[in-house]
């Protein structure tokens, strides 16, 4: 990324920048590809609800990460014949996990809105959802390479549907703590979400009833980004057929995707730019 020549005057400039951190599963390289083909065709504002699942995305991420090191933090203070109260990470742990299905599934309306618009199907409202069959089909008939990447994923968007009526629009989460041996961690998260609490209770912690935290927020992310993946490369495939020459990759062109903006809203001398990395993201 180009840095800018110092000391600079700001005047109530809007600057946007990406945090490497966040993307390096993804791989910017396609991403700007894609971009700039876009932007030389004009065509930004039909991939505008893609780049809002690309951010629903990275929310996705953070409180998936946020909802493991509250695990690690609760499982660090454990001691032999201890028992550990934290009434606010439980509460906090489950906030996550809730927020990570209501950020998936956000995230995949937004891919359903823009294939909905790139493939022309004429979807309306809420039929542009990937969990009706109905969508799934209009979207096969028109793409078969979408079509085989969908197939893949059809139980996980069942699935990832029944958990969020569940715990969003019926009941919620609600994790125990685990003291003892436990192949599903401290705060395992229940797989039969039909299951009253006290149903619950009684079952063993095995990992055919409960999740691991680990387990459960990479399983939805892993899916999540394996369709949005095989989106952006179908989009470049298409917005390629009839481009008339390659276009060339300016080295500076990560700098345009907008996706951390901030603004100034009082003149001053910039100095200096700070980037605040955090380590267990870029690990994760």
């Amino acid at each position: 990324m180009s840095t800018p020549p110092f000391p600079q005057k700001l005047e109530g400039v809007i600057f946007t920048e990406i945090v490497p951190e966040l993307l390096h599963e993804l791989g910017s390289k396609k991403l700007i590809e894609l971009g700039v083909i876009v932007r030389k065709k004009g065509r930004n504002q039909l991939y505008e609800p893609l780049t809002d699942s690309l951010r629903k995305i990275q929310w996705v991420k953070l409180v998936g990460q946020k909802a493991i090191s509250i695990e690690e933090d609760i499982s660090n203070v454990i001691e032999p014949n201890t028992v550990v109260s934290d009434p606010l990470g439980q509460t906090a742990h489950a906030l996550c996990i809730t927020d990570l299905l209501i950020h998936t599934k956000s995230a995949l309306d937004s891919m359903a809105v823009f294939l909905n618009d790139l493939l022309s199907l004429d979807a309306k409202g809420g039929d542009r959802d990937f969990k009706k069959l109905g969508f799934r089909r209009l979207v096969a008939s028109k793409d078969t390479f979408l079509k085989y990447e969908m197939k893949k994923l059809e139980k996980w968007f069942i699935q990832l549907q029944e958990i969020r009526d569940e715990w969003i629009h019926r009941s919620s989460i609600r994790c125990r703590l685990i003291f003892g041996q436990s192949k599903v961690g401290i705060l395992p998260i229940p797989k039969h979400v039909a299951y009253g609490f006290e149903e619950q209770l009684k079952l063993e912690i095995t990992e055919d009833n409960f999740w691991s935290t680990k387990a459960f927020v990479g399983y939805h992310y892993s899916n999540l980004l394996s369709l949005f993946l095989a989106i952006v490369d179908r989009s470049i495939q298409i917005e390629k057929k009839d481009l008339r020459e390659s276009l060339p990759i300016p080295s500076d062109a990560e700098k345009d995707l907008p996706l951390f903006p901030f603004r100034t809203t009082q003149n001053m001398t910039l100095e200096k730019v700070k980037m605040k990395f955090h380590k267990s993201l870029s690990d994760w």
